[in-house]
């Protein structure tokens, strides 16, 4: 008679391949929310009235709608496989962002132009927080 444990080799990848598709959710969830907490920390304090924007650099908050708007989207594509779109959902956020053909006509001729990027500046720091995020979720099944 032939004994095999077939039975438990099986649960056990099971187990691994759910754990691995949750620890992938979870560290795109977290990663989502870094990368909109980044974000929303870029667009500092109010500028004192009167003074022009510089451009180039990321806004500073006048009303707080762009900030407020700034909002993640989860997608998943199949097993542990989940992505996120993160930006601003106001009409203006990508004028602000990147300047050039969208920006309204009243900035044309000016530095505005330029554009007044706080999502690339974000998207920058989140690169250094990323892989620390990916291995507390991934690692923890891997091991």
């Amino acid at each position: 008679m032939i004994i095999t444990n077939l039975k438990q080799v099986r649960q056990a990848l099971e187990k691994a391949g759910a754990n691995m598709d949750e620890g992938a959710r979870n560290a795109r969830d977290e990663m989502m929310l870094a990368l909109i907490q980044l974000s929303k920390e870029e667009i500092k304090g109010r500028r004192p009235e009167g003074q022009k924007a510089t451009s180039g650099i990321p806004p500073m908050n006048r009303s707080g709608n762009l900030r407020r708007s700034i909002r993640g989207e989860k997608f998943r594509k199949g097993f542990a496989s989940y992505s996120a779109i993160v930006g601003p959902t106001i009409v203006y956020g990508r004028a602000v962002e990147i300047g050039g053909q969208w920006a309204p006509r009243s900035w044309k001729g000016t530095s505005a132009m330029a554009g007044f990027p706080y999502m690339k500046p974000a998207f920058i720091k989140f690169r250094t927080v990323a892989p620390a995020i990916i291995a507390k979720h991934i690692g923890q099944v891997v091991k």
